[in-house]
């Protein structure tokens, strides 16, 4: 029994040791599309062009963490004629930080990028929405002109859980 055990384990430690090995990385992007939010909605980021490990929702906008570490975000806001676009970036009701922009000219096309980093806990969530200081806010985002994109990756990941599964080993082995 003592020998299958074992064997459980070893193998149970390898999976989760390959799992964390594996990329986490999103890019998303409003394809085709030109609409108005009201005050805290969540943008949409619908087509998805990359989703290593699939932790992006491209259904209600939202990522969620699969390890604890320090994520890094990116997303650019669009919009056209004379409109506002604010937006923020949220991980677990914490406003990360901000960007927007509002076009003065009618015609003319502007965009708004940020690039963050902050440290997110194991199944936290984060997606961008619109912030509360406008009550409309307008995207546009069609080709060939500026689209609407956000992405996502954990650019370190901790290793406290590694570590308790190797003294875990190490335990079991003595």
């Amino acid at each position: 029994m003592n020998s299958r055990l074992e064997l459980l384990e070893t193998k149970i430690s390898v999976l989760e040791n390959e799992r964390e090995k594996q990329p986490v990385l999103f890019y998303a992007i409003i394809k085709q599309s030109e609409f108005s939010l009201n005050k805290h909605s969540t943008v949409v980021f619908e087509t998805v062009i990359i989703n290593e490990g699939g932790h992006y929702n491209n259904n209600d906008g939202i990522f969620v963490a699969p390890r604890d570490g320090i994520y890094m975000f990116s997303w650019t806001v669009s919009t056209v004629n004379a409109a506002y676009i604010y937006t923020e970036l949220v991980v677990e009701e914490n406003v990360i930080s901000s960007t927007g922009d509002r076009e003065v000219d009618s015609g003319s096309y502007t965009s708004a990028s940020m690039t963050a980093f902050c440290r997110m806990n194991k199944d936290e969530h984060a997606w961008i929405r619109t912030t509360s200081w406008n009550t409309e806010n307008y995207i546009y985002s069609r080709y060939p002109f500026s689209r609407t994109a956000f992405l996502g990756l954990l650019v370190h990941q901790n290793n406290f859980k590694r570590e308790r599964i190797f003294k875990r080993e190490r335990n079991f082995k003595e």
